[in-house]
Parts: C-alpha cells; structure tokens; sequence
C-alpha cells in the first residue's frame, strides 16, 4: 500500500491529527503540518515510471523520546477517503530550526 500513495493523498489531512505507534514505545498523536513534493531526490529517467518523491511534516505537542522508528500511522478518514492505517513507516525527527521549539518535529518520506 505505500508504494501507491501520492503527496496528493496527504494534502487533504493537513491540519488533522493521526496516531503514530512504533513497538516497545508510547503510542503518539501527531498533526500533519505540511506535504512537500522533493522533485530533486527522484531518480533521473524515471519520471515517467515512478511517483513524485515526497515528504509528509508531522508535529508533536506531547513530550516524546520518539527520534526514528518504524511503526503503524493511523490516518483519520477525510473527504472520500476512509480511516487507514499505514504498517511499517518510517518517521525521523527534525530539528526545531527556527520553529517552535515547545513542540516535537518529525518526517515522512516517500521516494
């Protein structure tokens, strides 16, 4: 399933919450904050064949240990879409970088 999903997909959530829950760790909420295309990490002669690489900002208003994990997003349902649940992503923590640095950042990406 996640080799189908487009940044389209994720535009519709922006702004929503989702639960993320990786083994041995507490289970998290996190808000989808922005969806970003990364045309530059796509593969050069493959445009055609493949999706657009992209990228999905997650934040987190809770206090977490979370740096990177592999786990299951459950993603609320939106428009036509129903809830899902994605198994076996992999989310990586960002720096605040000028952002508010109260809150947790972490990334979604896609190639």
């Amino acid at each position: 399933m996640l080799n189908t999903l487009r940044s389209e997909d994720f535009q519709p959530l922006i702004g929503q919450a989702c639960r993320f829950q990786a083994p041995q760790q507490a289970e998290i909420e996190l808000r989808i904050q922005a969806v970003r295309d990364k045309p530059l990490s796509q593969v050069p002669g493959w445009e055609t064949e493949q999706r657009m690489p992209f990228v999905v900002e997650l934040v987190a208003s809770e206090t977490t240990q979370l740096v990177d994990a592999v786990g299951r997003l459950r993603l609320p349902a939106s428009g036509t879409q129903p809830e899902r649940v994605l198994e076996d992503v992999w989310i990586s923590r960002t720096g605040a970088m000028g952002r508010d640095r109260s809150l947790y950042y972490f990334q979604l990406p896609f190639n």
